[in-house]
């Protein structure tokens, strides 16, 4: 509870200039996402970590788009931006990404933007996913997973606990949090600055 609540209070602060700086350097990895999950008009789409909203533009205005944030200061900006923009198709509300409370197998995809190293628990993010996307549905993570080199792992292991203060963990590993929740790799594509990010889609491999 304590992380969870000090992760909000993280990204309640970041929600002043997280569009200055986020909007310039991260949104290659948005557009290739919405391209990797070429959702359809009659589909239901869940973002989880919506933030201040900088990929709701990029969806289709057919299709019904739901996003979640643990910050309600994020949610104000990306508010604004459903005002702005006159996106009739989406609803925002504030919600723990490890304690969603919607039913099972209630989305047709799932996406979540820079969220899941952003967790306390990312297993628990990544399981909660799976659980309230439908069998066979598509899941697009943007993030940034553990370097497969020795050396610049090793890097990432010692600015951990820096880059955990301000909000995010280096040390995710990829392959053992698809394995972990039975998600089958379709497509990645390195993103966003030095290609340092990934674009990953994934299908929900979960029995029906």
């Amino acid at each position: 509870m304590d992380n969870q609540y000090s992760i909000e209070k993280i990204y309640d602060r970041w929600g002043k200039f997280y569009d200055i700086f986020f909007k310039k350097v991260f949104s290659e990895g948005r557009n290739v996402g919405v391209e990797l999950l070429q959702l359809k008009s009659d589909e239901k789409l869940l973002e989880v970590g919506v933030g201040t909203g900088l990929s709701l533009p990029l969806y289709p205005k057919s299709s019904e788009i739901i996003g979640i944030d643990i910050s309600s200061k994020m949610l104000e900006k990306a508010e604004e931006k459903v005002r702005s923009l006159h996106l009739e198709n989406v609803d925002l509300t504030v919600m723990n990404a490890q304690e969603m409370e919607f039913p099972d197998n209630s989305f047709d995809c799932v996406t979540a933007c820079y969220v899941v190293s952003a967790a306390p628990d990312p297993q628990k993010v990544v399981s909660e996913i799976c659980r309230v996307c439908k069998p066979n549905g598509r899941i697009v993570f943007i993030n940034h997973f553990k370097s497969q080199n020795f050396f610049l792992a090793k890097f990432e292991e010692l600015i951990n606990g820096a880059c955990k203060k301000i909000g995010w963990e280096t040390t995710l590993d990829l392959d053992p949090l698809l394995k972990s929740n039975n998600l089958t790799l379709i497509a990645q594509e390195r993103v966003n600055l030095f290609n340092y990010w990934k674009a990953v889609l994934c299908i929900n491999s979960k029995e029906k």
